[in-house]
Order: C-alpha cells, then structure tokens, then sequence
C-alpha cells in the first residue's frame, strides 16, 4: 500500500472513524450499528475535502504576505499542513496520533515561507458518540515565540439531500451570535473605514435557526468572533444530525458558494484571515496564537453525532 493512501481506522462499541496520513484528515465517521456516514465524502462535484486541519495560518493574507521581524513571509491560504504527509506516533483502537514537524520531508518545501521549528500534533479519539480532536503545538525555537494559527474543517454531510428542495439544512448555534464578519476582497475580512471590521445581521428565522440556503451562505461564509462555542447541525426535518463545539475564537460555517449543496462545514478557528489592507506582523494578525520558546499550545474540537 502506498503511504501516500495510508489510511487509520478506529472504533469503539458505537462509531468507526478513518483518517488519511496525508494531511491527518479525517475521511470518515461512520455509526457501526445503521452504517449511517456523518461526514462529507469528499465529492469533486462540490468539494474535494472531508475535514482538513488548517496550519500555519486560517484563511488567507492581504496580498498573500506577512512580515516576521520585517521578513516577508508568503504563506499559502489555510497553511500547509493539509498537503503534506504526517507520521502516525501512536495508535490504539479508539484513538490515534498524529504529527508533523518542521524536519519532515514533505514540510522543507514550505521552510522558506515558514522558517521555524515546531512539532504539531493532533490525537483523534472516540468518546461514546464523540470524536475529539486535539491540537498541540510545540515550539521547538530555542529563543524566540512562535506565532500561528491552526483551525479544524469537518464537513457534516445532510441527510436525505435532495437538489434543488431548500433549504437543505439547519444549524442551531450555541453562545451569543449577534453580528456576523464578512470576507471580501483576497478573502480577507471586509473594514470600514476606520479599520475596524465591518458587521452585519445574524441571518436568523423565527426560530433562532439558521436556514441551509444558497443565499445564506452566498458570500463564502458565516463568519463569527467570539460569539459561538458551538453549533448542532439539522436535518430539514429539524433532527439532529452532528454538534461541533470548541474553545476556538472564530467560527465558520461554509458552503460552496452559488450551488445547494449536500453539506455544511462546521470550522472552529483559533485565528481568522487578514483584515482588508493588513501589513503588518504576524503577531498582529487576527486572533494570533502563540507558543514561547520550548512550551505547547493545545485546543481543538468535538463532533457528537445523534
């Protein structure tokens, strides 16, 4: 078997859940009893992915750049950490391990965009009707802090889509949603003039819920700081399907824009993209995380399904 296809399975009493070596993504989170499948399959016709984890950075960079110690860094939409080969450290039958280091082979074609050391690693587990994923990140400088960003991605697929019926969905979002932020331009988030993050209303129905419509998602996502800690996907019939939740900072909820589509990624960010016009650090960037010399970061997020 090629390592490149390398996939792991895990499974406990109740869920089966599978992973690619490439990118440590998730494929696959099936119920053992009725081989209902909770995740998006990875389509071409809508989307390739299934539930990539993002790293070094979330979303994109005004112009594609940033600086560190006034060196410019080009650092690719949502990082690199998706494209590359991970090694599998431990493996058990409910739970497996994941890393990816600055030393690794297929990480020395991104050295030049981003020059640190660092080990990430995310350990996958399954909990009763729970995968969890979490996120550690080592900075292995010897001195200096180490900046990123790191984001999860799980597309949840919608049962019994039906094109063109709408909407085709719901999400029922948990904490405070009350404004939502909007990627615009290079995919950055739109300002006012003053720089500050231009806001817009929370597209809510009579029943607090957000309908799964083309027009919903119509500028690329749903966008939300420090408002939401989690979201329940729904069925049309309003029944429960999957809840994601996580400490993360930002959210997004997307869609392929323009066409109805058979699902919904649920994405918790510890970062978000560039502010339009941002030339700055990248210290400065929105919702930079940060590790000091010789110390781990962590987060991550769940995914309960009903």
């Amino acid at each position: 078997m090629s390592t490149k296809k390398q996939t792991i399975t895990i499974q406990n009493e109740q869920l089966c859940a599978t992973f690619s070596a490439q990118g440590a993504e998730t494929l696959s989170l099936c119920d053992l009893r009725t081989s209902h499948e909770y995740l998006w399959w990875g389509d071409e016709r809508w989307w390739h992915g299934t539930s990539p984890i993002l790293f070094p950075i979330t979303g994109g960079m005004w112009n594609g750049r940033t600086l560190h110690d006034g060196i410019e860094l080009r650092i690719p939409k949502h990082g690199f950490a998706s494209k590359c080969l991970w090694r599998v450290v431990a493996h058990e039958a409910a739970s497996v391990t994941f890393a990816l280091s600055s030393s690794d082979d297929d990480v020395q074609k991104y050295r030049e965009a981003y020059p640190f050391r660092y080990e990430v690693r995310v350990r996958y587990t399954l909990d009763g009707r729970t995968l969890r994923a979490e996120f550690f990140v080592e900075n292995r400088e010897p001195e200096q802090t180490l900046y990123f960003q790191m984001g999860g991605h799980p597309g949840i697929a919608l049962p019994d889509w039906m094109e063109p019926r709408h909407p085709d969905g719901y999400l029922k979002l948990e904490g405070t949603p009350r404004r939502l932020l909007r990627a615009g331009e290079q995919g950055c988030i739109e300002v006012e003039d003053d720089m500050a993050p231009r806001s817009f209303p929370v597209p809510l129905n009579d029943e607090g819920l957000v309908e799964l419509r083309t027009e919903t998602l119509a500028n690329e996502a749903l966008i939300f700081d420090e408002q939401v800690t989690g979201a329940t996907v729904l069925s049309r019939d309003g029944e429960p399907v999957a809840r994601v939740t996580s400490t993360a900072p930002v959210w997004l909820f997307w869609s392929p824009q323009g066409i109805p589509s058979p699902f919904i990624c649920c994405e918790p960010w510890y970062g978000l993209p560039d502010l339009q016009g941002f030339e700055g650090e990248i210290s400065e960037r929105p919702y930079i995380q940060s590790a000091r010399a010789g110390q781990t970061w962590q987060g991550g997020y769940a995914v309960e399904v009903f």
